[in-house]
């Protein structure tokens, strides 16, 4: 590989509060058909544990940040 570049891309979504982020977050395509496939005991187990690990901010607003990396190249000749 020849000219490579990297980039960190960064996102923030801020959410009204942890319902909110759990009624968004838990429906995605790839993790919506996993949550719905769990007994109702375990969904809410997981939601206790998100609920610990997201915590509000003083209104209750759950700013959530996520990473990806880019890449780009060409291929030597």
């Amino acid at each position: 590989m020849a000219d490579v570049e990297t980039r960190q891309i960064t996102v923030q979504r801020t959410f009204q509060d942890f319902d909110e982020f759990a009624s968004i977050g838990l429906n995605t395509p790839s993790i919506g058909p996993i949550v719905r496939a769990m007994p109702p005991g375990e969904v809410d187990k997981l939601k206790a544990r998100l609920r610990d690990r997201l915590p509000g901010d003083a209104d209750g607003r759950i700013t959530y940040s996520a990473r990806a990396n880019a890449v780009k190249g060409r291929v030597r000749k």
